[in-house]
Protein backbone atom coordinates (compact mmCIF):
# COMPACT_ATOMS: atom_id res chain seq x y z
CA UNK A 1 0.00 0.00 0.00
CA UNK A 2 1.65 3.72 -0.99
CA UNK A 3 0.29 6.19 1.65
CA UNK A 4 0.18 10.13 0.72
CA UNK A 5 -0.49 9.42 -3.06
CA UNK A 6 -3.27 11.61 -4.64
CA UNK A 7 -6.96 10.88 -3.73
CA UNK A 8 -9.19 9.40 -6.00
CA UNK A 9 -11.89 12.34 -5.79
CA UNK A 10 -14.42 9.95 -8.34
CA UNK A 11 -14.72 6.95 -5.34
CA UNK A 12 -17.41 7.79 -2.37
CA UNK A 13 -15.50 8.33 1.07
CA UNK A 14 -17.28 5.78 2.29
CA UNK A 15 -19.66 3.28 0.14
CA UNK A 16 -22.47 0.88 2.19
CA UNK A 17 -20.85 -1.88 1.05
CA UNK A 18 -17.71 -0.67 2.34
CA UNK A 19 -19.33 -0.24 5.81
CA UNK A 20 -21.16 -3.83 5.41
CA UNK A 21 -17.99 -5.52 4.85
CA UNK A 22 -15.89 -3.58 7.78
CA UNK A 23 -18.73 -4.72 10.33
CA UNK A 24 -18.76 -8.31 9.37
CA UNK A 25 -15.39 -8.60 9.37
CA UNK A 26 -15.30 -7.13 12.77
CA UNK A 27 -18.45 -9.74 13.77
CA UNK A 28 -16.41 -12.53 12.76
CA UNK A 29 -13.61 -12.05 15.18
CA UNK A 30 -16.05 -12.29 17.82
CA UNK A 31 -18.12 -15.73 16.37
CA UNK A 32 -14.87 -17.03 16.30
CA UNK A 33 -15.04 -17.04 20.10
CA UNK A 34 -11.76 -15.18 20.77
CA UNK A 35 -11.68 -13.19 23.65
CA UNK A 36 -9.04 -10.99 21.92
CA UNK A 37 -9.57 -7.73 20.50
CA UNK A 38 -7.99 -5.88 17.29
CA UNK A 39 -6.62 -2.57 18.24
CA UNK A 40 -5.82 0.28 15.87
CA UNK A 41 -3.15 2.99 17.21
CA UNK A 42 -3.14 6.22 15.70
CA UNK A 43 -0.71 9.23 16.30
CA UNK A 44 -2.39 11.59 14.14
CA UNK A 45 -0.28 14.57 12.51
CA UNK A 46 -0.94 16.80 9.43
CA UNK A 47 2.68 16.00 7.91
CA UNK A 48 3.45 12.58 9.46
CA UNK A 49 0.53 10.05 10.72
CA UNK A 50 2.05 6.78 12.37
CA UNK A 51 -0.80 4.01 12.85
CA UNK A 52 -0.21 0.22 14.38
CA UNK A 53 -1.86 -2.85 14.44
CA UNK A 54 -2.19 -4.91 17.77
CA UNK A 55 -3.52 -8.34 18.21
CA UNK A 56 -4.50 -8.24 22.04
CA UNK A 57 -5.78 -11.00 24.25
CA UNK A 58 -5.29 -11.34 28.57
CA UNK A 59 -2.64 -13.63 29.30
CA UNK A 60 -0.49 -13.19 26.14
CA UNK A 61 2.11 -11.02 24.54
CA UNK A 62 0.29 -8.52 22.42
CA UNK A 63 0.82 -9.92 19.16
CA UNK A 64 2.40 -6.75 16.01
CA UNK A 65 0.13 -7.02 12.58
CA UNK A 66 0.95 -4.03 11.19
CA UNK A 67 2.72 -0.19 11.37
CA UNK A 68 3.40 2.38 9.32
CA UNK A 69 3.30 5.68 9.03
CA UNK A 70 1.01 7.85 6.60
CA UNK A 71 3.00 10.66 4.59
CA UNK A 72 0.79 13.50 3.59
CA UNK A 73 1.76 15.48 0.52
CA UNK A 74 2.51 19.56 0.12
CA UNK A 75 -0.61 20.57 -0.01
CA UNK A 76 -3.56 22.38 1.59
CA UNK A 77 -4.52 21.19 4.65
CA UNK A 78 -8.33 20.50 3.38
CA UNK A 79 -6.49 18.60 1.16
CA UNK A 80 -3.81 16.78 3.63
CA UNK A 81 -7.09 15.94 5.30
CA UNK A 82 -8.60 14.47 2.75
CA UNK A 83 -5.77 12.03 2.13
CA UNK A 84 -5.35 11.34 5.26
CA UNK A 85 -8.89 10.12 5.51
CA UNK A 86 -8.76 7.88 2.56
CA UNK A 87 -5.93 6.66 3.87
CA UNK A 88 -6.90 5.89 7.06
CA UNK A 89 -10.02 4.22 5.53
CA UNK A 90 -7.97 1.91 3.79
CA UNK A 91 -5.76 0.95 6.38
CA UNK A 92 -9.54 -0.08 8.45
CA UNK A 93 -10.58 -2.06 4.94
CA UNK A 94 -7.37 -4.37 5.21
CA UNK A 95 -6.71 -4.79 9.02
CA UNK A 96 -10.52 -4.81 10.22
CA UNK A 97 -9.78 -3.38 13.57
CA UNK A 98 -12.24 -3.07 16.13
CA UNK A 99 -10.88 -0.57 18.38
CA UNK A 100 -9.20 2.80 17.93
CA UNK A 101 -7.11 3.57 20.65
CA UNK A 102 -5.98 7.64 20.39
CA UNK A 103 -4.43 10.46 22.65
CA UNK A 104 -6.34 13.25 24.19
CA UNK A 105 -6.18 16.41 23.11
CA UNK A 106 -3.41 18.13 25.18
CA UNK A 107 -2.04 21.77 25.28
CA UNK A 108 1.63 21.84 23.34
CA UNK A 109 3.62 24.75 23.03
CA UNK A 110 2.59 26.12 20.26
CA UNK A 111 -1.19 26.90 19.56
CA UNK A 112 -0.92 26.25 15.88
CA UNK A 113 0.33 22.70 15.65
CA UNK A 114 -2.19 21.76 18.88
CA UNK A 115 -4.78 23.55 16.20
CA UNK A 116 -2.85 21.55 13.32
CA UNK A 117 -3.14 18.29 15.36
CA UNK A 118 -6.60 18.36 16.28
CA UNK A 119 -7.88 18.88 12.96
CA UNK A 120 -5.97 15.42 11.92
CA UNK A 121 -7.18 13.89 15.35
CA UNK A 122 -10.86 14.11 14.38
CA UNK A 123 -10.43 12.88 10.87
CA UNK A 124 -8.97 9.59 12.41
CA UNK A 125 -12.38 9.55 14.74
CA UNK A 126 -14.36 10.35 12.14
CA UNK A 127 -12.63 7.34 10.29
CA UNK A 128 -13.49 5.59 13.11
CA UNK A 129 -16.57 6.38 13.62
CA UNK A 130 -18.18 5.60 10.34
CA UNK A 131 -16.64 2.30 9.91
CA UNK A 132 -18.22 1.31 13.58
CA UNK A 133 -14.98 0.88 15.64
CA UNK A 134 -15.15 1.30 19.26
CA UNK A 135 -12.68 4.86 20.16
CA UNK A 136 -10.60 4.94 23.39
CA UNK A 137 -8.67 8.29 23.99
CA UNK A 138 -6.01 8.42 26.65
CA UNK A 139 -3.82 11.35 28.00
CA UNK A 140 -0.33 11.25 26.23
CA UNK A 141 0.97 10.48 29.88
CA UNK A 142 -0.60 7.88 30.31
CA UNK A 143 0.23 5.81 27.29
CA UNK A 144 3.95 6.81 27.69
CA UNK A 145 3.39 5.22 31.27
CA UNK A 146 1.91 2.30 29.50
CA UNK A 147 4.88 1.73 27.21
CA UNK A 148 8.07 2.89 29.38
CA UNK A 149 6.55 3.02 33.11
CA UNK A 150 7.68 6.64 32.47
CA UNK A 151 4.81 9.54 31.89
CA UNK A 152 7.20 11.92 30.76
CA UNK A 153 9.29 9.27 28.88
CA UNK A 154 11.07 10.71 25.56
CA UNK A 155 9.73 9.50 21.79
CA UNK A 156 13.50 7.33 21.61
CA UNK A 157 12.34 5.53 24.59
CA UNK A 158 8.87 5.30 23.85
CA UNK A 159 10.43 3.39 20.40
CA UNK A 160 13.33 1.65 22.12
CA UNK A 161 10.33 -0.19 24.60
CA UNK A 162 7.84 -1.18 21.47
CA UNK A 163 10.60 -3.09 20.00
CA UNK A 164 11.61 -5.03 23.30
CA UNK A 165 7.33 -5.27 24.05
CA UNK A 166 6.57 -6.71 20.51
CA UNK A 167 10.14 -8.44 19.73
CA UNK A 168 10.75 -6.51 16.95
CA UNK A 169 14.02 -7.32 15.14
CA UNK A 170 14.28 -3.45 14.79
CA UNK A 171 12.63 -0.09 16.92
CA UNK A 172 9.94 0.62 14.98
CA UNK A 173 10.08 3.43 12.32
CA UNK A 174 9.23 6.26 12.00
CA UNK A 175 8.61 7.09 15.43
CA UNK A 176 5.42 8.49 14.82
CA UNK A 177 4.58 4.85 14.60
CA UNK A 178 6.11 3.48 17.49
CA UNK A 179 3.54 6.19 19.39
CA UNK A 180 0.95 4.94 17.86
CA UNK A 181 2.03 1.21 18.74
CA UNK A 182 2.37 2.62 22.55
CA UNK A 183 -1.84 4.01 21.88
CA UNK A 184 -2.85 0.35 21.21
CA UNK A 185 -0.37 -1.13 24.04
CA UNK A 186 -1.89 1.25 26.44
CA UNK A 187 -5.36 -0.48 25.39
CA UNK A 188 -3.92 -3.93 25.76
CA UNK A 189 -3.12 -2.95 29.33
CA UNK A 190 -6.50 -1.56 30.30
CA UNK A 191 -7.95 -4.63 29.14
CA UNK A 192 -4.84 -6.72 31.19
CA UNK A 193 -6.26 -4.47 34.07
CA UNK A 194 -10.47 -4.86 33.58
CA UNK A 195 -10.09 -8.99 33.04
CA UNK A 196 -7.80 -8.64 36.99
CA UNK A 197 -10.19 -6.83 38.62
CA UNK A 198 -13.53 -8.81 36.90
CA UNK A 199 -11.33 -12.47 38.25
CA UNK A 200 -10.27 -10.90 41.65
CA UNK A 201 -12.69 -12.34 44.78
CA UNK A 202 -14.33 -9.17 46.36
CA UNK A 203 -12.80 -9.28 50.14
CA UNK A 204 -15.34 -6.60 50.94
CA UNK A 205 -17.79 -9.30 52.19
CA UNK A 206 -15.44 -11.27 54.07
CA UNK A 207 -13.79 -7.91 56.04
CA UNK A 208 -14.33 -8.39 59.73
CA UNK A 209 -16.86 -5.44 60.72
CA UNK A 210 -14.92 -3.86 64.03
CA UNK A 211 -17.49 -4.90 67.44
CA UNK A 212 -19.38 -7.12 65.81
CA UNK A 213 -18.59 -10.17 67.65
CA UNK A 214 -19.02 -8.30 70.58
CA UNK A 215 -22.19 -6.27 70.05
CA UNK A 216 -23.38 -10.42 68.98
CA UNK A 217 -23.15 -11.37 72.33
CA UNK A 218 -25.25 -9.05 73.37
CA UNK A 219 -28.21 -10.73 71.64
CA UNK A 220 -30.73 -12.78 73.39
CA UNK A 221 -30.25 -15.86 75.11
CA UNK A 222 -33.69 -17.20 73.22
CA UNK A 223 -31.83 -17.38 70.07
CA UNK A 224 -29.25 -19.47 71.21
CA UNK A 225 -29.67 -22.92 71.17
CA UNK A 226 -30.29 -24.77 74.26
CA UNK A 227 -27.18 -25.38 76.18
CA UNK A 228 -24.97 -23.23 74.63
CA UNK A 229 -23.68 -20.49 76.98
CA UNK A 230 -24.19 -17.33 76.29
CA UNK A 231 -21.29 -14.91 74.92
CA UNK A 232 -18.99 -18.15 74.60
CA UNK A 233 -17.35 -18.45 70.72
CA UNK A 234 -19.82 -20.87 69.19
CA UNK A 235 -22.31 -18.32 70.03
CA UNK A 236 -21.16 -15.42 69.11
CA UNK A 237 -21.02 -17.04 65.46
CA UNK A 238 -24.04 -17.98 65.55
CA UNK A 239 -25.41 -14.81 65.99
CA UNK A 240 -22.92 -13.28 63.54
CA UNK A 241 -24.54 -14.89 60.95
CA UNK A 242 -27.45 -14.27 62.01
CA UNK A 243 -26.87 -10.23 62.00
CA UNK A 244 -25.36 -10.49 58.48
CA UNK A 245 -28.54 -12.29 57.11
CA UNK A 246 -30.76 -9.58 58.31
CA UNK A 247 -28.24 -6.98 57.06
CA UNK A 248 -28.37 -5.24 60.39
CA UNK A 249 -24.18 -5.50 60.91
CA UNK A 250 -23.42 -2.64 59.41
CA UNK A 251 -25.36 -0.59 61.72
CA UNK A 252 -23.75 -1.76 64.92
CA UNK A 253 -21.73 0.72 67.07
CA UNK A 254 -17.99 -0.44 67.67
CA UNK A 255 -17.49 -2.02 71.64
CA UNK A 256 -14.38 -0.94 72.89
CA UNK A 257 -11.97 -3.28 74.12
CA UNK A 258 -12.86 -2.73 78.35
CA UNK A 259 -16.81 -3.48 77.34
CA UNK A 260 -16.22 -6.46 75.62
CA UNK A 261 -14.20 -8.01 78.78
CA UNK A 262 -17.14 -7.28 80.87
CA UNK A 263 -19.90 -8.97 79.01
CA UNK A 264 -18.02 -12.39 78.73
Amino acid sequence: MTFGGPPAHGDALYTPGLVDYLRSAMASQVEQGSSGVRVLGVDPGTRVTGFGILDLEPGKPPALVAHGAIRLPASPLAARLETLFRELREVIREHAPRVLAIERVFRGKSFESVLKVGEARGVAVLVAQMAGLEISEYAPAMIKKAATGNGNASKDQVQGMMARLLRMATAPVPQDAADALAAAFCHGQRIWRSKVAQAAPDHRATRPIPGLAVAAARNDAQQLPRGLPRGSRAAQRLDLDALLRSGRARELPRASKSRARSRR
